[in-house]
């Protein structure tokens, strides 16, 4: 690895908490077929998740991509496996949101992606369900967070693609836990009994709360932690940033 990779791969990792399933379970061909992978193109190192908005678009944390070169990152779509692309897609344009700020608790960490080559739906590849302007989730609602990261803390990346239950977790709570820094565009979900939730390299990736992408994972206080709830961006509090810029 050339020491410029090196620097790009260690910017993206210190970026945020970036956030892997522990607990999950692996996903079959076509279970969840919105979920991309972000890698560096040349080397093949997966650094983050993202799902696909539409044709041209994954929609995927801020975190993940703000200052790295268009040139070094390939969208790789329809497969369960890292090492099996289905569908390799450069990338023409990234548009991070203007308010993001990785000082105020990772606020507005919410991403576009718009790729050289057409996504084409399948079997294997289509686009995520978004929620409807108003549509909202409440403590316990069932949840599924997905990804290709490490199955624990500091452990090895795994190269298949997995998915766990978790719940939302109360909002309250969520901000008294984290010090009153919560904002109303984030969402908090967990698992209070069972070690199992998200962790390092599915930062960007989905969380689907009744069949629709409700939050990017983006930042937690360890991985799969039952105390302190995992942070998402709230989609439904951008969707008219995303109408406006996903075109």
């Amino acid at each position: 690895i050339s020491t410029f990779m090196l620097i790009i791969i260690i910017a993206i990792t210190v970026a945020g908490p970036v956030p892997m399933i522990v607990g999950g379970i692996v996903a079959k061909p076509g279970e969840i077929p919105y979920q991309v992978s972000l890698q560096i193109a040349k080397i093949r190192y997966h650094f983050c998740g993202g799902s696909i908005l539409n044709e041209d678009y994954v929609i995927t944390a801020a975190h993940c991509v703000k200052d790295i070169p268009l040139q070094m990152v390939t969208v790789v779509a329809g497969t369960v496996d890292v090492r099996m692309p289905i569908s390799k897609h450069p990338i023409e344009k990234i548009h991070v949101h203007e308010r993001y700020n990785s000082t105020d608790a990772w606020v507005n960490d919410i991403a576009l992606v718009k790729v050289q080559n057409r996504f084409v739906q399948s079997f294997l590849m289509s686009f995520v369900p978004m929620p409807t302007a108003g549509e909202v989730v409440i403590a316990n609602d069932s949840a599924i967070v997905s990804g290709f990261g490490t199955l624990t803390y500091e452990g090895e990346k795994t190269n298949l693609l997995h998915w766990v239950n978790i719940e939302v977790a109360d909002q309250a709570y969520c901000n008294r836990m984290y010090k009153n820094v919560i904002h109303d565009s984030q969402l908090c979900a967990y698992d209070p009994v069972v070690i199992k939730g998200h962790c390092n390299g599915d930062s960007g990736g989905p969380l689907m709360v009744n069949g629709k992408l409700h939050g990017i994972v983006s930042w937690s206080m360890d991985c799969a932690n039952i105390v302190y709830p995992s942070v998402y961006t709230r989609v439904s509090s951008y969707l008219n940033w995303i109408k406006e810029h996903a075109i």
